[in-house]
């Protein structure tokens, strides 16, 4: 099994657990790399993000790199919100994410909750969720091109609610045409898309982001992927990775890109399946 994840949340964001009981987890779990990638501030939502000033969480990320660098490789990374980049190069990496639809006054969130996502839908897309789906996929194609992340959050989490179509068609080829328009663009920026397994280890639906149709035409264009369990419960910090690693290699994948020694690398994805099977 894959032993890296980059996409982590404590208590300093939304979610359980300090920093040093993610990592003891880690530790038990074998992990070798662990990112922290709490969200950035959001001045329309603070209650889930990092403060303004990001010098208190990179310094203590930085300090906890010191303190277990015999024993787990730690990561000091960010989850930038598109709509609120924070460029710091302190970052030793972001993931790129939109957890939300800029809109006429203000942000609509498309995560929260289905009753929330269908009243954005009804209130700003006269409740077509194809319109807000396309809309997403737009602002996603325009956020890679000018933000250039190095990993690509949950690439359709707009699919989160979406259970039984109930919002727009997954399946029709307008919507097909512009997902896969933004993987085109986001994946020549040299970014690498995430497989984000947190629907599967939270037992919500058994899907992953992004979905098979996508992943299908990232393999064909040749752009890399990593495996995040975007877990904000530490106890998931692997969740889902096995069933991912199973899907990833049936759809043809063969490398998967891991954080190693301070950098991106390519692994062979055999290698890490079988690594603490």
């Amino acid at each position: 099994m894959v032993l890296c994840n980059l996409h982590t949340h404590t208590e300093r964001s939304d979610g359980i657990g300090s920093a040093e009981d993610v990592i003891r987890i880690a530790l038990e779990k074998g992990f070798r790399t662990l990112g922290f990638s709490d969200h950035v501030y959001t001045p329309w939502g603070t209650d889930y993000t990092l403060p303004e000033d990001p010098d208190g969480y990179i310094r203590e990320n930085l300090q906890f790199a010191e303190k277990y660098k015999d024993r787990i490789e730690i990561v000091c990374g960010i989850e930038n919100e598109f709509d609120c980049w924070q460029a710091d190069k302190r970052y030793q990496y972001n993931i790129g994410s939109r957890h939300c639809l800029p809109v006429s006054d203000g942000h609509m969130l498309i995560d929260e909750t289905p009753e929330i996502l269908e009243a954005g839908i009804a209130a700003y897309y006269d409740g077509r969720g194809a319109l807000a789906a396309k809309d997403y996929y737009m602002h996603l194609a325009e956020d890679a091109d000018r933000f250039r992340p190095q990993i690509i959050g949950h690439f359709d989490l707009i699919r989160k609610f979406n259970r039984s179509s109930r919002f727009f068609d997954e399946n029709s080829a307008s919507y097909r045409r512009a997902a896969l328009e933004a993987a085109e663009a986001a994946g020549s920026t040299g970014a690498v898309f995430e497989v984000n397994s947190s629907n599967i280890a939270r037992k919500r639906r058994h899907i992953l982001y992004p979905a098979d149709f996508i992943l299908r035409f990232i393999l064909e264009r040749g752009y890399p992927v990593i495996l995040g369990s975007d877990a904000h419960d530490p106890s998931l910090l692997d969740g889902g990775f096995r069933e991912a690693e199973t899907r990833l290699w049936g759809l043809g994948f063969r490398y998967i890109t891991v954080w190693e020694n301070g950098r991106f690398v390519q692994k062979e994805l055999a290698e890490q399946m079988t690594v603490n099977a």
